[in-house]
């Protein structure tokens, strides 16, 4: 049986954000914290992508059933545990509050690579996908170009023919790391 040693020694989980100059780590959320913003985060998406009145009120129904987590605190004083009562002794004005707690589920349910795409773009979600269309379209282009000069031209009819190719992929029958 496999024994692999303690997490902590080869991943740090923890996210730090910087406002204003100053770095504050979030606190990693609970089991029961986590869990509950991914069925808030699932739920939203039920009702966002509700298209009949009966998925509508299977979505409703869904929100109602969310557990109620204790003590009466905002999803930005959950998800930011400690840092929370910090931006508030710094002085740090609410948006820039509310931003990192967004921040802060968004890393919950998505993960650092979500979470970062977020505040990078400052919340703007035209921002957060990857590459504008200018971008999209010069990689189609470079991809569409690359194909067709890469399409061979009809070789000789003399009479001879070449060696019959491998069905794989044309590539010498490379397996690219893959064993079958």
């Amino acid at each position: 049986m496999a024994k692999f040693e303690d997490l902590d020694r080869y991943w740090d989980p923890r996210l730090t954000l910087t406002v204003r100059g100053k770095q504050y780590t979030l606190p990693l959320p609970s089991g029961e914290l986590g869990l509950w913003c991914r069925q808030c985060a699932a739920v939203a998406g039920e009702v966002n992508a509700a298209s009949t009145d009966d998925e509508l009120h299977a979505a409703v129904a869904a929100v109602e059933a969310i557990p109620d987590l204790p003590g009466k605190l905002t999803l930005h004083e959950r998800v930011l545990g400690d840092v929370y009562q910090q931006l508030l002794d710094d002085e740090v004005p609410d948006p820039y509050i509310q931003f990192c707690g967004q921040t802060a589920y968004i890393w919950i349910i998505g993960g650092e690579g979500a979470a970062e795409r977020y505040w990078t773009s400052g919340g703007r979600p035209e921002l957060m996908a990857r590459g504008n269309r200018a971008t999209r379209r010069a990689s189609t282009q470079t991809t569409s170009t690359a194909a067709a000069s890469a399409t061979q031209s009809p070789g000789s009819t003399s009479g001879t023919s070449s060696r019959p190719r491998s069905r794989r992929s044309g590539r010498g029958g490379a397996s690219r790391g893959h064993r079958s």
